[in-house]
């Protein structure tokens, strides 16, 4: 949601929960239940409505917690508060361990906790305004996502789906796609889908490498081929994406070709008629998932997380140090209204990588001298009064621009921290902003050095060692999934090791350690896609040892996939595919069919690291 639809939904929140929470009695808490909303709508929003509603009862409960307790527990102790936002904060730095849907979670909760500790609430407010304000701002969020998509929940996953077809050169598309499909109502069209997209993705991926090694009348029936393929898979990626069926009409290929060009040919304009035919009839029966297979891969990620060699690990206790730095810091300058902007803007700066943290630290630099010499021109310019209904417009227009222009955000923040406090609190402007200009300057350099502060004892190790221990990691999880689905004796202590350890060496591939050589672009991007690849491993090894029973035939295939992971090569699709795919099921086809999309790209993205060159 962008644009004018954001800025409704922000005057809905903001007004609609300050509105409800005068009505219920909260006072001046009220404004922190509004604000508190915004924040919440964070987490609420990034998937389709059911995923959504039920991250969003589970992150409500720490909400509450994080956002009102800490006051309360302020007015006995100001040193557990302290601690208590702490453990927030470590907390949110270590929820993006759990996969992409988490990182917003832990932003909206380290930014929530943050907020609700350092807002000065006029007048004050008991110990029920301070729990209920939260609690009404998950109320109204609650909603307000219902409201948001009610009318079609399940066109998230939709819209992911149709992306497999079209962004054929990101592999985070299909495996954003599966975990969208998997937290969603799995129905048999959607999974047929999924596994023909992948298919498609695959054979295209392998025919655009082979096409190097053509010339003459060969090499322009292919380019030709794969140009037609496109097309018709932008065709029907508009037909997937709708609410309703549409008639997509039937497109051949593949004539005048043979050996493997025409083969892969083949399974490409296969892969399409299979899609064109799963979006047309729809099949809305469930598929059959394993009920325990969320929790199985959450489970298997917090585990890989829970250790000293998780990067994730260390880089929550760095983001816990540094806030803990930054509340004691507060602490000196209790009732100060600008505490707020400074606890969260150095808990903004601090991130995974120096790269962004950096970045992050340019950001709010350069946003906030921008935003001081647009309040100057006001202060100049303009009556005194009109600086606080500036601020209100600033605030809403930079909420909708958050992501996509976060120097106009930051300076936009500018003027609703100068302008808000000058108005309400009748303060000088021109002192209020001089003391928000030092304390941004301040925030950037705590955030700085503790993202920047390496861990005694932790090894640096290059991308290259990074990416060989996690694909090693990933291997030997495939060959014990191996061994479980042949029926072999394998004890869950090991094989919850085996996910732990796939787990942490992921993460340690897309985390580096702060000191660590800065990867080139195009080695960031690859790393990037094999972190998602080896995710959808992991995911697939999961969903094969809950469901053991029925998956035995998948032990060959799994087997190629462990040889070609251990060889280097690309998997054989026609070993992958020597038992008829069709005798498997939907559930095990699309196993198969993500088996063999992330076992390839994988493949690429380590030619990348190793020759620094993009994928194709």
């Amino acid at each position: 949601m962008k644009g004018p639809g954001m800025l409704v939904v922000l005057l809905v929140i903001v007004g609609g929960t300050a509105g409800l929470g005068t009505v219920a009695g909260l006072g001046n808490a009220a404004v922190l239940a509004a604000l508190t909303a915004l924040f919440c709508l964070i987490a609420a929003l990034g998937g389709p409505l059911r995923a959504d509603l039920r991250l969003l009862a589970v992150f409500a409960p720490a909400l509450i917690v994080a956002v009102g307790v800490p006051r309360l527990l302020g007015a006995v102790s100001h040193a557990a508060a302290i601690a208590l936002v702490t453990v927030v904060v470590f907390v949110a730095g270590l929820l993006p361990a759990l996969g992409s849907r988490y990182v917003t979670v832990g932003l909206g909760l380290g930014m929530a906790s943050l907020f609700g500790y350092g807002f000065q609430i006029t007048g004050g407010a008991s110990a029920g305004q301070l729990i209920g304000a939260p609690a009404l701002a998950v109320a109204v969020v609650f909603v307000l996502r219902v409201l948001i998509g009610l009318a079609d929940p399940g066109k998230a996953t939709r819209g992911a789906l149709a992306d497999t077809l079209t962004a054929a050169d990101s592999v985070e598309t299909p495996e954003k796609a599966a975990r969208l499909w998997l937290a969603d109502r799995p129905e048999r069209w959607t999974a047929q889908v999924l596994g023909a997209s992948m298919r498609y993705r695959t054979a295209r991926a392998i025919l655009t490498v082979r096409l190097r090694t053509l010339d003459g009348a060969a090499a322009e029936t292919v380019t030709a081929e794969l140009e037609k393929a496109g097309e018709h898979a932008e065709e029907l990626a508009a037909a997937v994406r709708a609410k309703k069926p549409s008639s997509v009409d039937e497109a051949g290929g593949g004539t005048g070709l043979t050996g493997a060009a025409g083969a892969l040919t083949e399974a490409m304009w296969s892969a399409l008629g299979a899609v064109r035919d799963a979006e047309a009839t729809r099949d809305r029966s469930r598929v059959d998932v394993p009920k325990t297979l969320r929790r199985q891969v959450l489970g298997s990620e917090l585990r890989g997380a829970l250790s000293w060699r998780s990067a994730q690990l260390r880089h929550a206790v760095r983001c816990a140090l540094g806030m803990l730095l930054a509340l004691v810091l507060a602490g000196f300058r209790p009732g100060d209204p600008l505490t707020v902007a400074f606890l969260m803007g150095t808990f903004a700066v601090m991130q995974p990588e120096w790269r962004d943290s950096v970045e992050k630290a340019k950001q709010r630099i350069a946003g906030a001298m921008a935003g001081a010499v647009v309040v100057v021109l006001v202060i100049w310019l303009l009556p005194p009064a009109a600086l606080l209904p500036i601020a209100v417009v600033a605030v809403l227009g930079g909420f909708t621009v958050m992501r996509s222009e976060p120097v106009v955000f930051n300076g936009c923040m500018v003027l609703m921290s100068v302008g808000v406090n000058a108005g309400t609190r009748h303060l000088d402007p021109g002192e209020v902003l001089v003391e928000y200009v030092l304390l941004i300057l301040l925030a950037a350099v705590i955030g700085l050095l503790f993202g920047f502060a390496a861990i005694p004892g932790v090894r640096k190790p290059s991308i290259a060692d990074r990416y060989e221990r996690a694909v090693t990691a990933a291997r030997e999880l495939l060959a014990t999934t191996v061994s479980v689905l042949r029926g072999e004796d394998v004890g869950r202590h090991d094989l919850a090791r085996r996910f732990a350890e796939a787990a942490r060496a992921r993460q340690e591939l897309i985390t580096a350690e702060p000191g660590s050589a800065e990867p080139e672009p195009d080695q960031r991007r690859a790393v990037e896609d094999a972190d998602e690849s080896l995710r959808g491993l992991s995911g697939v090894a999961g969903a094969l040892v809950l469901g053991r029973e029925q998956a035995a035939p998948m032990a060959e295939p799994v087997s190629e996939i462990v040889r070609a992971l251990a060889e280097g090569t690309e998997p054989d699709l026609d070993r992958l595919t020597a038992r008829d795919p069709e005798s498997l099921g939907d559930e095990r086809r699309l196993l198969l069919d993500t088996l063999a999309s992330d076992a390839l790209r994988l493949h690429e993205t380590g030619a990348v690291l190793a020759a620094g060159s993009s994928p194709p």
